[in-house]
């Protein structure tokens, strides 16, 4: 057996859109384990039909702490830990439990921000003292951020690109499938993570292999199930991420020196783009690209914008979109795209 462990604030909608496709991403027998942080009833009374199990918490708990609740709860030998904001494809449930044996404890999927499996999201930061020292030294240098911008690129394109199963060092927290030995091993998740985090700091913590695999392919729609709070709450935890990991001091002085990020300069569209073969197109929320979505085009006719469900699913009314050249990760246009 299987369980899928999801943890819903105020997001009852998506979290039924979860649970209908998870159905469908397996062939093995699937318990539904629901955390319902909404201290609203009505959201609680309305999963209840869709649910084996239903824990209706008495206050926000937090991410973490609602995933040790649930993990009480759950009977499978391996969790489908899941946020409410995304859809499974066919098989995709399956194809994570594949990987999981003696030497791999998680396996993670690809994640889209479309319907139509197009546009990749990014892989995971393991947010390391020298990721963040990197991250500090762009704020304060412009061919620092220039230069690291290109780095990151590159390693999403590395990310991208990868068509089998293949070890990494962290996933995105969306959706990850854990062995519940491994889970329980590990002490689950630290509760002093409320949002954000939380999955960075248990994945560090495993000892056994974490495998990215290409073929498990769900939706994630993208900060829907956030709390309104979400920004204070980030930062609060990456702090205690950073004091766990690297010390109270080294922590302050990286947060005391960082400065505000500034846009990276736009590029005017040049008139001929290259082959689509060497490029790919990046969509991000943020100015200066520090995470970014990426599409391969089909063809030269393609588009470079985003799919109308994207743009229905954002909170924002403004996207930051540019294309780049593969292999040299040159910029070689910017666009700034708005709801209409």
């Amino acid at each position: 057996m299987i369980s899928l462990l999801v943890v819903n604030y105020r997001a009852a909608a998506l979290a039924i859109e979860a649970i209908r496709t998870a159905r469908v991403a397996t062939t093995l027998p699937l318990q539904i384990v629901v955390v319902d942080n909404s201290c609203d009833a009505h959201e609680a009374d309305a999963l209840r039909p869709h649910a084996d199990v239903i824990i209706a918490a008495e206050s926000n708990l937090g991410y973490a702490a609602a995933i040790n609740r649930g993990r009480r709860s759950c009977e499978g030998e391996a969790i489908i830990v899941s946020n409410p904001d995304v859809t499974f494809a066919p098989l995709a449930i399956d194809r994570l439990i594949e990987q999981l044996d003696d030497r791999t404890a998680v396996a993670g999927p690809a994640l889209f921000w479309d319907e139509a499996h197009t546009w990749m999201l990014p892989p995971g930061d393991l947010n390391s003292g020298w990721e963040k020292i990197d991250e500090v030294l762009a704020t304060r240098s412009r061919v620092w951020q220039e230069q690291r911008d290109r780095r990151r690129f590159q390693k999403r394109l590395g990310f991208w690109s990868l068509t089998q199963p293949a070890p990494v060092r962290t996933l995105s927290g969306a959706v990850m499938a854990i062995r519940t030995a491994d889970f329980d091993a590990h002490d689950g998740f630290d509760e002093r993570f409320r949002l954000y985090f939380e999955e960075t700091d248990f994945l560090r913590r495993m000892t056994k292999r974490i495998v990215y695999v290409p073929a498990a392919r769900c939706r994630h729609i993208y900060n829907q199930s956030a709390a309104s709070s979400a920004s204070a709450l980030y930062a609060e935890s990456e702090q205690k991420y950073l004091e766990k990991w690297n010390g109270p001091l080294a922590a302050r002085v990286l947060f005391g020196v960082r400065r505000p990020q500034s846009p990276l300069s736009p590029r005017e569209p040049q008139l001929a783009l290259p082959h689509i073969d060497d490029v790919i197109y990046e969509a991000s929320p943020l100015a200066d690209f520090a995470t970014a979505a990426g599409h391969f085009p089909s063809s030269e006719s393609d588009p470079v914008d985003v799919p109308p469900d994207v743009w229905r699913s954002l909170k924002d009314p403004v996207l930051y979109l540019r294309v780049v050249r593969r292999t040299t990760g040159e910029v070689l246009a910017t666009y700034t795209r708005y709801r209409t």
